[in-house]
């Protein structure tokens, strides 16, 4: 058992206009977060979803302790939902939590391809293997890819593979109407039909059944983003793909309200466009917001190896042999590798800290130096203005909201995490 205890734009940058960062976050409405309502008193090892039932409990999904937890904040228990395994109810490696209408709950279970569902009051609900229901990229797409957007008209290879469970994998929000948003591939057919690197990437809607998907907008993506690599040739050619992620790399980022408004943050100029529901028309531009890039230094190149070796990503491999009807998946942490080459500055924001919330805001995690140890999130309204910032405590991310609350993770020093529900600033 669980117990409970109390507890300036790049245009900016290139005319030599910087402003002091201190000066304007000072000029800005700001409210910290500092002592959390309630912290779990045993830790997880890497928490990856968190979704707020209607009571208040909570549902915890963590892929590396291979568990998904009933959470009560009122009463301190912590229960566990399902068990590991390939049967009904069961699950390998639940990477989120994501909110169904009905207090329902799906879970993403990456090594068997498939979703781990609960029913109300996180009841066991059996799985959803979403072979059939793949989207068909982008097949009643709407958003017109953007003009310089290289390489066809429309997303063929779909995020994670060609199609099946994995298609999913990178589904990172569920609206109000039980509809997935995820992106779309970096890799767009070239002339001679073989995948290439895109420079932009489609948002894509995904209504279930049926796994019809539409395009709702596009995010710019750097250059050189991605590679590409083919051996063999004839009959028995093979061509891998794979993402680059290079460091500080200025990349759009976006999220989704629960009525289906897709915020999307651009990295050229720092600004939010909110794009309408129903995925047509022109989206709500907020002006663009000013701030001084921070420089890479020693200090920031060390921040960023410790972060990835406190960390690392997962790789998920999948082999099959469709001749013999095989699929084998591992999982492992790459090992951190020093990029070829790092940035001058870093750009505004972190890509993976943008959070719809369901008052509306929108929080935008900035990139802060090494030596400010807080993290600090840019506050934007419905029509993409700028009207404050959130600070939270050293060493805390987010991983949720509820009603009227934040949950947060606390890492310790031993890399352990600890569960936090913060009152809503």
């Amino acid at each position: 058992m669980k117990r409970i205890i109390g507890t300036a734009t790049s245009a900016a940058l290139a005319t030599g206009l910087l402003w002091p960062a201190q000066q304007l976050w000072a000029q800005l409405p700001t409210k910290s977060l500092t002592k959390p309502l309630a912290e779990l008193s045993e830790p997880f090892t890497a928490i990856r979803g968190v979704r707020e039932l209607a009571d208040g409990r909570v549902i915890v999904a963590d892929p590396r302790d291979k568990v998904v937890q009933l959470v009560d904040f009122k009463t301190g228990r912590a229960t566990r939902i399902g068990r590991e395994g390939s049967g009904p109810n069961e699950y390998q490696m639940p990477m989120n939590a994501f909110a169904l209408p009905g207090d329902s709950t799906m879970i993403f279970d990456a090594l068997n391809s498939r979703f781990f569902m609960l029913g109300p009051g996180g009841s066991l609900a059996g799985t959803w293997t979403p072979a059939s229901d793949a989207p068909r990229a982008a097949a009643a797409s709407v958003a017109p890819r953007p003009a310089a957007g290289g390489g066809g008209a429309g997303a063929t290879f779909v995020a994670g593979g060609s199609g099946g469970g994995l298609s999913l994998m990178g589904a990172r929000v569920v609206d109000a109407q039980g509809r997935l948003y995820l992106p779309g591939a970096r890799f767009v057919p070239g002339p001679d039909g073989r995948p290439q690197p895109a420079d932009s990437v489609s948002v894509l809607r995904m209504r279930r059944p049926g796994g019809s998907a539409d395009t709702v907008a596009w995010t710019r993506v750097p250059k050189n983003n991605a590679s590409i690599t083919t051996t063999g040739g004839g009959g028995n050619t093979n061509v891998s793909m794979r993402i680059v992620l290079q460091p500080f790399s200025a990349e759009d980022g976006w999220s989704v309200f629960p009525d289906g408004r897709v915020a999307v943050v651009r990295a050229g100029d720092y600004h939010v466009d909110i794009y309408p529901a129903s995925g047509r028309g022109a989206p709500v531009r907020g002006a663009p917001v000013r701030y001084t890039p921070v420089r890479v230094t020693d200090a920031e190149k060390e921040a960023w190896r410790e972060a990835r070796r406190a960390s690392p990503p997962m790789a998920i491999a999948v082999t099959s042999d469709g001749g013999a009807a095989r699929t084998t998946r591992s999982v492992s942490a790459p090992p951190v590798q020093e990029p070829d080459s790092w940035p001058a500055v870093m750009p505004a924001f972190q890509t993976n800290q943008v959070h719809a919330l369901p008052n509306g805001q929108l929080w935008v995690g900035r990139y802060t130096p090494a030596s400010e140890k807080n993290p600090r999130f840019d506050v934007f309204d419905a029509t993409g203005k700028h009207t404050g910032q959130v600070v939270l405590p050293p060493r805390t991310s987010i991983v949720g909201f509820g009603k009227g609350v934040i949950y947060t993770v606390r890492t310790d020093d031993d890399d352990l995490q600890y569960l936090q529900r913060f009152a809503f600033p």
